[in-house]
């Protein structure tokens, strides 16, 4: 009893800790991130789930082409009618017993011809393949997925802290102008403006930062983790790298790594043989089974017993099965044959799409970094002119409104770029290779 308690308890706390979300570090890296998304994701555990099916159905198949051993044993005790076996002896009675029948025998039986067989354990054994393809093509679902929430993340950040940097340099222009207005040296509608544009900064800055605290408690959801706020992230691997590529080349590189292309044209095949196995159904089989054992009347009383045969079996009407079924194969081999089809015109879509977007995200943060650079320089210079006299704070205002903006604008296309490349690696089935270093 107390041996039993203690078993239920192991078991109890193991199923605890199993079902415990883990814990995110204080800084969440990118790498970090995708080993706890690959460790935890449902839609991954699902995967498997259903390559742990297509095993188990590949390993009944192939136990059909195989000797089926087992022991078969029986002791009763009975009587019988002879007549009930059409025998009547005038004279004898027809009841016999009651005695004893005993057999024990080992039984082993092998298709020595089944070609069926073989072929159906050949289509499972492409749908399992299949199958381990489609877990690959899981795993890069949900590095792009992990990829494109820790990006959001990393520009809610970057978002706040330029706003943060915003909010600085306006309440130094509040100061400036406070100071200047009691000086005598700046009106009281320069203050307000001030005062207003330091306002209007601070209530962004607050919604860029709840912004980040729902960007990371989304990408905890999606980690399926403790769902918490309580971290950061600061790797701008994310941002992902590369030069510029062929398109031509990309898509052919595309079509040999993309698992589930390659998922598509094995389920083709699986269907192919599937179809084949079902016309061999018409096809003769033949079987050997060997008994050998002890029988008699006890275990005591008998003599050892064989039995050795071979069944061949031809099938001449079956009454349209064997037609109905190879027709609904065959639409599932077209099926199949659609699918993949289908997702290789797919394929070179989302390859040619990403490329275009590497390009064009890599030409608007060129372009939004130099207008940073120049709205800095607006902003140091009409600074400048306040400070002198030369004119009021409303150029310097309207100056770090643009900057704010291009600030903004830049961070809009860092976070394309990146998630522009998630897509190309995406797209070339090198999606977790390349973020999961």
């Amino acid at each position: 009893m107390i041996l039993r308690v203690l078993v239920i308890l192991i078991v109890t706390a193991n199923l605890a800790q199993a079902q415990t979300p883990p814990t995110l570090p204080a800084v969440l890296t990118l790498r970090q991130a995708l080993d706890i998304a690959l460790t935890n994701s449902a839609t991954l555990k699902e995967a498997q789930a259903n390559l742990e099916q297509a095993s188990g159905q590949y390993q009944q198949a192939r136990s059909v082409l195989l000797p089926q051993l087992y022991v078969a044993a029986r002791q009763a005790y009975l009587t019988q009618n002879l007549q009930g076996f059409g025998i009547d002896l005038q004279g004898f009675p027809s009841r016999l017993g009651p005695f004893g029948s005993m057999d024990v025998r080992a039984i082993v039986s092998q298709d020595l011809l089944n070609i069926a067989g073989i072929r159906s354990w050949k289509s499972y054994d492409s749908r399992r393949t299949s199958a381990r393809l489609l877990v690959e093509d899981t795993r890069e679902i949900v590095t792009l997925n992990v990829v494109g929430a820790y990006l959001q993340a990393l520009r809610a950040k970057a978002s706040r802290d330029t706003l943060m940097e915003q909010t600085q340099l306006a309440t130094e222009l509040t100061r400036l102008t406070s100071e200047r207005f009691r000086q005598g040296a700046s009106s009281e509608l320069d203050a307000n403006r001030a005062q207003q544009t330091q306002n209007s900064l601070e209530q962004q800055r607050l919604e860029a930062e709840q912004s980040y605290v729902e960007a990371k408690l989304t990408l905890a959801n999606l980690l399926q983790a403790s769902i918490t706020s309580a971290f950061d992230v600061a790797d701008p691997a994310a941002y992902g790298s590369g030069d510029r590529v062929d398109p031509d080349a990309t898509v052919q590189a595309a079509f040999a790594g993309r698992a589930d292309y390659r998922a598509a044209i094995v389920a083709v095949n699986a269907a192919q043989l599937q179809v084949k196995s079902l016309e061999a159904t018409r096809l003769p089989t033949f079987r050997v089974t060997a008994s050998d054992g002890p029988s008699g009347s006890t275990p005591v009383h008998n003599v050892n017993v064989y039995d050795v045969r071979g069944v061949l079996s031809i099938p001449i009407f079956t009454g349209g099965r064997i037609r109905g079924e190879v027709r609904e194969a065959e639409g599932q081999l077209r099926e199949a044959t659609a699918i993949m089809e289908k997702s290789k015109a797919q394929i070179e879509t989302d390859v040619r799409t990403a490329i275009s977007g590497v390009e064009w995200a890599v030409q608007q943060l060129q372009t939004s970094a130099q207008n940073v650079m120049l709205s800095q320089r607006e902003v140091e210079l009409t600074r400048m002119r306040f400070l002198q006299g030369v004119a009021d704070n409303t150029e310097v205002v309207n100056a770090q409104d643009r900057l704010s903006r291009a600030a903004d604008a830049r961070i809009r296309a860092q976070y394309t770029l990146g998630l522009a490349r998630a897509n190309l690696a995406r797209a070339t089935g090198a999606a977790e290779s390349t973020y999961r270093r």
